[in-house]
């Protein structure tokens, strides 16, 4: 799962905070466009991914998304065009990807700070799992010059306070560089050996590592991985998940419980973390 390093990413664009026209789709109303601010937006394919946060008047977090504008899925670069030099990317583990970091807006709830982001064309380790083309989309707990001084290693022993309820230790616990360990639902259909690597469609992982290197690990992010075929063939209107939840926290802040993946007709597609609630360190 090495494919997002922060050596290499691409640097996007700010946005002027208010956004465009591409707040909602037909109907979709989303995100609310009187509570919304668009942070950083990259151009891919035939559009552009931004991030955007929505806040209710009295100031709590209602909405911490990442914006697919109409387009984007189209003509994003594979293999081919990495090899040829037509796109800018990086190999990794064999695998080509194109990382990319984007910063939230101001009214982003804490620990929220930015996104780590990656399209990856031929999927990424572990081989045979994640093999489709998606999206990797960490929402990360720390800055980026913190994530960036993160080494390799093997978390061994996690403590059973700080694994999500229902997750587990993948790739027997390794750390990537500049990003983390990663967690996984024990029931996710993608590690039964009875089913097909092409039928993934998402997952949502969390990552720990010992980011400020006290010696103990702490969880760093909530990373969606999404599939353009889910996207574009398994998608209908929004699709809500809860997010599950470790007994400690890394960070005083507002966490996500709940996050939605959302079509909005010809406004695109969000994937949104929801339903924050205040916990303490």
């Amino acid at each position: 799962m090495g494919s997002i390093t922060l050596s290499g990413a691409t640097t996007a664009t700010p946005d002027n905070g208010t956004g465009p026209a591409r707040s909602s789709g037909p109907g979709s109303g989303f995100p609310p466009k009187d509570i919304t601010e668009w942070g950083e937006s990259i151009e891919i394919g035939n559009g552009e991914i931004t991030t955007f946060s929505s806040v209710t008047p009295s100031g709590k977090p209602k909405h911490v998304g990442i914006h697919f504008a109409e387009g984007t899925l189209k003509n994003l670069p594979y293999a081919e065009d990495f090899e040829s030099g037509d796109a800018d990317g990086i190999r990794i583990h064999g695998f080509w990807a194109k990382p990319f970091t984007l910063a939230f807006p101001t009214n982003t709830p804490k620990p929220i700070t930015y996104a780590g982001c990656g399209w990856n064309p031929q999927g990424h380790t572990p081989r045979g799992v994640y093999t489709k083309p998606h999206f990797d989309l960490h929402y990360y707990f720390y800055a980026p010059e913190v994530i960036g001084d993160i080494g390799l290693g093997v978390i061994e022993d996690l403590s059973d306070e700080k694994i999500p309820d229902g997750y587990r230790l993948i790739e027997g616990g390794a750390i990537v560089p500049k990003m983390d360990a990663h967690l996984a639902p024990k029931n996710a259909p993608e590690f039964d050996d009875r089913s097909d690597a092409s039928d993934w469609e998402e997952t949502l992982i969390w990552g720990a590592a010992d980011v400020d290197n006290d010696g103990e690990y702490e969880n760093n992010f909530v990373e969606p991985m999404i599939t353009v075929d889910y996207f574009e063939n398994h998608l209908t209107g929004v699709e809500r998940q809860e997010i599950a939840q470790p007994d400690v926290y890394p960070k005083d802040g507002y966490y996500p419980t709940t996050y939605t993946v959302r079509h909005l007709g010809d406004g695109g597609y969000a994937v949104v973390l929801e339903d924050f609630e205040e916990r303490t360190a």
